[in-house]
């Protein structure tokens, strides 16, 4: 962020003291007498931005408010249109939280232990997972998986077994998926004939249309009634975005 303020402070100071040369200029054609106060006003403009370029951190503070109050509100307006797909099934009285999730995503991961403390802080925290695997085949397994196990043993196995495959040390794939289900107590082989016959295809299906519809490029990526959040967040942000607010 230091660097990239710095860049910008370059860029608004260049712009400011171009604008006043060009505005100087322009005093400066209409009476030649005035050129030597346009150059004396220039000078000054240029010496009290050199004095303080805490003002120009202001203003890159201020532009960068704007665009952030502008990105809300962009998010907020995506996930107003998909709401009826997002919280379907969900009672909106109550707190709910849609993470997408990548079981191989290092931020996923981190982001786990957040998402945990906030269901036992609010114990009636409506937790939605959607399976968005992009990291490779990997986690396209084991989110097929995952949803093949929901779809044959119900959504207290999978959150289950989401859990402790979001808490494993090493990657996610194939060997892991099926070790984690025999540990799990469940049969790899009914559930890997469950996914082969189309078991959780559908949700996965909802769950890539819905990242489209809200322009989701990466994972974590949170979404409760009061918007939208890309990435990780504080366990104060999350529970924020959980709960609905009045209009």
């Amino acid at each position: 962020m230091t660097s990239l303020k710095q860049k910008y402070t370059k860029l608004i100071a260049s712009g400011l003291i171009s604008a006043a040369l060009a505005l100087s200029a322009a005093q400066g054609i209409a009476q030649s007498s005035e050129a030597s106060q346009t150059a004396e006003f220039d000078e000054q403009v240029r010496q009290a931005l050199l004095r303080n370029p805490e003002i120009l951190l202001e203003v890159f503070d201020l532009l960068e408010q704007e665009q952030q109050a502008h990105a809300a509100k962009a998010d907020m307006d995506l996930v107003s249109k998909a709401a009826d797909d997002l919280f379907e099934g969900v009672d909106l009285s109550k707190p709910v939280l849609v993470e997408f999730q990548d079981y191989n995503c290092g931020y996923c991961k981190r982001a786990h232990a957040t998402v945990k403390q906030l269901r036992r802080g609010i114990p009636d925290l409506q937790l939605v997972i959607m399976e968005l695997p992009i990291l490779g085949e990997g986690s396209i397994y084991s989110a097929e998986m995952a949803l093949a196990l929901k779809a044959v043993k119900g959504q207290e196995a999978y959150l289950e077994f989401s859990d402790a495959l979001m808490s494993l040390e090493s990657s996610a794939d194939a060997p892991s998926v099926l070790k984690l289900l025999t540990d799990l107590g469940h049969n790899p082989d009914e559930i890997a004939r469950a996914m082969q016959d189309g078991a959780g295809l559908e949700e996965l299906e909802k769950s890539q249309r819905l990242a489209r519809r809200l322009k989701i490029q990466g994972t974590p990526t949170f979404v409760g009634p009061a918007g939208l959040m890309r990435g990780m967040g504080s366990l104060e942000d999350l529970a924020e975005l959980a709960i609905k607010k009045d209009s």
